[in-house]
């Protein structure tokens, strides 16, 4: 039994992240004989809906609960719903594909033995480059949560995750498993020749740092290097759409960049086709979703070298990583792409070559299997 709050109802809206590496997922156990049960709680629902992702595996959605916080949902309505379905279903494993206060749902009736957690995010780590109160607090509440009710057996998707998690309570089993992307992104062919246009993908907030990128953008339009941006995600505040609408109009760059909104995963997906570079600036990330889509689409990818991106990325071979305190490093290497179809398709081969290895969702289903199947046998 797999548990993740808020997937949609109608998958095709997803917006990426976890919900992205559920559903890839479980396109990859559609290849097994396994039988699969999701367990989805959503606010917006009234009555309990399921929905079969084919013939072994089912999606049962579930009324959330109308109490103001998330928290108290979990504690209040939520609990007893895992209980049946547990009954129900009875499981050999229950993954958790998310962690802080959602963990509240297992504190009643589970068997220990039997859970996995995914670290997906990684609240301590976030909370230190938030600048917003209530999202610190926010951040402070999850990780105290996930550490009080994390399961002993977890699921990592990068080395960095793990090394943050080394020492903190008794962990029975791990394994390091990135997520997986699916043919749509792989079925892309690598462009010969660069039209230099970038592209940024995910939540717009001062977390992910878009300011950063446009200040890089600035400096190359006034170079006479101009790129295109497409921008692809919803401002997560309206304070931070205000503040980077207004330096967009300060310096002239509407003409560069351009705001979708977000956009479905299959239009994302004809996005990352026509583009040349994948931009990422954020100041934390464990193992984007959207780096490694880019790279299975055969796009070069420019990020920060911050937390598990450098095992993603071999600098100036699969991709290039630039320093986050400095905007001449990324500006240095949006210099030398702009034009240079060698680079471009060079970077660009050798991204989709290491996407297939890590992250083909076949390959990603397949050892997640296994982890299952070793968590079960020791309990």
């Amino acid at each position: 039994m797999i548990l993740s709050p808020d997937l949609p109802l109608k998958l095709e809206n997803i917006k990426g992240g976890v919900h992205s590496a559920v559903v890839n997922l479980l396109n990859g156990f559609a290849e097994h004989d396994i039988k699969v049960r999701v367990l989805s709680f959503n606010r917006e629902l009234k009555e309990e809906k399921q929905v079969w992702f084919n013939d072994k595996i089912e999606i049962f959605y579930c009324p959330e609960g109308n109490y103001p916080f998330h928290v108290l949902n979990y504690l209040i309505n939520c609990t007893a719903k895992v209980r049946r379905h547990i009954r129900e279903f009875k499981p050999d494993l229950i993954h958790y594909e998310l962690g802080g206060a959602f963990l509240i749902t297992k504190i009643w009736g589970l068997n220990k033995d039997k859970q996995l957690l995914t670290i997906h995010g990684i609240a301590r780590a976030e909370s230190k480059v938030t600048k917003s109160i209530k999202a610190k607090m926010a951040f402070y509440l999850n990780d105290w949560i996930e550490n009080m009710l994390r399961p002993k057996n977890l699921l990592h998707l990068s080395n960095y995750s793990f090394n943050l998690y080394v020492g903190k309570g008794n962990i029975d089993n791990y394994a390091i498993i990135p997520n997986a992307v699916i043919p749509i992104y792989f079925d892309q062919p690598v462009k010969h020749r660069t039209s230099n246009s970038l592209l940024y993908v995910g939540g717009i907030n001062d977390n992910k740092n878009i300011l950063f990128l446009l200040e890089a953008l600035n400096n190359l339009v006034k170079q006479n290097k101009l790129f295109t941006l497409n921008v692809l995600g919803d401002f997560l505040s309206d304070e931070y759409r205000e503040k980077v609408l207004n330096y967009v109009d300060r310096n002239n760059l509407s003409t560069y960049v351009k705001f979708n909104g977000w956009v479905a995963q299959k239009d994302t997906a004809r996005f990352i086709r026509d583009a040349d570079i994948l931009v990422v600036s954020s100041k934390q990330e464990s193992l984007p979703m959207a780096i490694a889509e880019a790279m299975a689409a055969g796009k070069v990818v420019v990020a920060s070298a911050i937390g598990g991106i450098p095992e993603m990325i071999q600098d100036q071979e699969n991709g290039y990583l630039f320093d986050i305190s400095d905007i001449n490093n990324l500006v240095s290497i949006l210099e030398k792409l702009y034009d240079n179809n060698e680079n471009i398709r060079k970077i660009s081969s050798n991204a989709k070559d290491s996407a297939i290895q890590q992250y083909y969702y076949k390959n990603v289903a397949n050892k997640t299997i296994e982890f299952y199947q070793k968590i079960v046998q020791s309990a």
